[in-house]
């Protein structure tokens, strides 16, 4: 597999377009806990590869990758994505019960994600 232009082709930091104030940035945001690591890796993918100036904080809030932490918002989500009319059939499979229950939470939950 050819890794050029991935971010596992080995570049020297003085030749990297990530500068040391975006990355550190960026790893603020996962420490305080804003991305998730893989939250991050998006982030990092696109400021080395697409967005060479921007903060990671306007690049994770323009493509919608950020860690939704509020209850109520959490809750308005999922009701949302439960209640949607394409998921009329998976949401009467799920009152129905059964040894598969599980499948459909993870449809769900896949859908929230």
């Amino acid at each position: 597999k050819d890794d050029e232009g991935s971010l596992n082709n080995p570049i020297s930091v003085e030749y990297s377009t990530v500068d040391g104030k975006r990355l550190g940035a960026l790893v603020a945001m996962v420490a305080n806990g804003a991305l998730t690591t893989s939250m991050a890796k998006k982030v990092l993918t696109v400021m080395f590869e697409e967005d060479l100036h921007s903060i990671p904080n306007d690049i994770a809030e323009t493509n919608g990758w950020r860690v939704i932490s509020d209850m109520d918002t959490l809750i308005k989500l999922c009701e949302s994505v439960v209640l949607e009319p394409q998921n009329a059939s998976q949401l009467e499979q799920y009152k129905l019960g059964g040894k598969k229950i599980w499948k459909i939470e993870k449809f769900f939950v896949g859908k929230i994600m």
